[in-house]
């Protein structure tokens, strides 16, 4: 049995998979003209976790903790390109 901060944590990375995996198909379509290279990233990163961390692996733990560590940090520097850019307000909502 999973334990249940386990499976809430594999849902949460669940979920930035198929954003990501969402991202990468309109940008396949044509619907987008964004980057490939982060919505694969994320989504390399999240599928990993998400699958990992059920079977109680040992790599999965230390790449949850690297993909949080990576998510604060990318969050926090776009906040602060938001706050560099003058919209104080936007960037706490960003965060």
């Amino acid at each position: 049995m999973v334990p249940w901060p386990i499976a809430l944590l594999s849902l949460f990375y669940g979920v930035i998979a198929t954003v990501s995996a969402a991202t990468l198909w309109k940008t396949f379509s044509g619907a987008s003209d964004r980057p490939l290279l982060w919505p694969a990233m994320w989504l390399a990163l999240s599928s990993g976790v998400m699958c990992g961390l059920p079977l109680l692996k040992p790599w999965a733990r230390g790449l949850a903790v690297a993909a949080s560590a990576l998510l604060v940090a990318i969050t926090l520097a776009v906040a602060g390109v938001v706050v560099l850019a003058g919209r104080p307000l936007m960037a706490l909502v960003a965060t």
